[in-house]
């Protein structure tokens, strides 16, 4: 693996046909191993993906500046646990990544809509598929709803026959799949409801490949949720930095910043205010929805909240806030947190924790394109 890094950061930049391989613009530790991950199958065995075309090289790309990787504090933490070297790998600024190109392609990971969709020759990806992804019809795809795209990274790994005859040099690549399962699905928690069959078998399959005891992914669940909670090097702006989501139609732009705490007590940092404006300004955001999680790593209890904020777009705050209060949004359990004066914004309660950002999406993006039709 570290070599195949190594070779990677050497021809970045090199004018050869090269196959990029990016996880989601969240660039949380799902996205990076899965991007890492299969970047290197591909290398190994690009007929796992239907690839005929012969690629000079198969490159992971974090999408993420080098600046703001820090930021990802589990990332970083278990990518060094695995004894990768955080300077062999490449973030997007480090690198061109044209639109359109006639010798570079891309292969999404944990996300389909992209705006290097005319070049994307495969998708692996755990949301649901979305109509307006514009994608070519002759590509590889594999998309399905299960609680991690490891789960579909370690499936397709599986399918391919090649750990039978090459499991030391894929050991590194089921330890990093392995991590990524046990926090996307809350170490198999039932109340968070997010383990699907195939995340039980690839949990499986990986677990019998190496060895790992119920007690050990238990330590290494509460070892990831500490290192991504664990803020303290991070100032009151930088947090709304480290899990986001943009969203633009229209016109109009929503940012969604998520928290490995709770709304709640991210207003109570010093200077919330006035690093939720200048967050805003910094990514032209009109409205902002903070999504705070809590996670005890004891008993896998879950807590969640959101808090919605209007930046410059009055019309658009109060349709998402119409939308979030409306019948559509029932599955959500949403309840407005009263006595809250937060930049005049309006905080709820998400009684049902099994809906994530990922449920609460369609829902933005129908309220986007649509605010200029009424």
């Amino acid at each position: 693996m570290n070599n195949f890094l190594k070779t990677g950061k050497m021809l970045h930049n090199r004018d050869l046909p090269k196959l990029i391989v990016i996880g989601n613009e969240s660039c949380d530790l799902d996205s990076v191993v899965c991007s890492i991950s299969l970047a290197f199958h591909i290398s190994k065995s690009p007929a796992s993906l239907k690839i005929k075309q012969n690629y000079d090289h198969v490159l992971p790309v974090l999408n993420v500046t080098r600046e703001n990787l820090p930021l990802k504090t589990e990332v970083v933490y278990y990518l060094r646990e695995n004894d990768i070297d955080l300077n062999d790998l490449v973030c997007k600024d480090e690198i061109y990544l044209p639109e359109t190109s006639s010798n570079t392609n891309f292969v999404l990971v944990d996300h389909h809509l992209s705006k290097y969709r005319v070049n994307v020759i495969g998708v692996v990806d755990h949301r649901p598929f979305d109509p307006n992804s514009a994608l070519n019809h002759d590509i590889f795809i594999y998309i399905e709803e299960v609680g991690s795209c490891a789960t579909l990274i370690a499936s397709l790994i599986e399918k391919s026959s090649i750990l039978e005859s090459n499991l030391e040099e894929y050991h590194i690549v089921l330890k990093l799949l392995y991590g990524a399962i046990v926090l996307d699905t809350v170490n198999l928690s039932k109340q968070a409801d997010k383990t699907r069959k195939l995340d039980l078998e690839m949990l499986q399959l990986i677990e019998d490949y190496l060895h790992v005891t119920d007690t050990h992914r238990q330590e290494l669940f509460n070892s990831l949720v500490f290192n991504r909670n664990d803020i303290s090097s991070l100032n009151t702006l930088e947090v709304l930095s480290k899990d986001l989501k943009i969203l633009t139609r229209n016109g109009r732009t929503i940012a969604i910043p998520g928290f490995p705490l709770l709304v709640q007590d991210y207003i109570l940092r010093d200077n919330a205010e006035t690093a939720v404006f200048e967050f805003a300004n910094r990514v032209a955001a009109n409205v902002l929805i903070l999504m705070g999680m809590k996670i005890n790593s004891s008993n896998t209890d879950v807590s969640r909240d959101i808090g919605l904020i209007n930046i410059d777009d009055v019309d658009l705050y109060t349709k998402m806030k119409n939308r979030i209060m409306s019948t559509e949004a029932r599955s959500f359990g949403f309840e407005i947190i009263p006595d809250v004066d937060f930049n005049q914004g309006v905080l709820f309660k998400q009684k049902n924790v099994k809906c994530s950002r990922k449920q609460l999406i369609p829902m933005i993006n129908y309220v986007l394109d649509n605010v200029l039709l009424s």
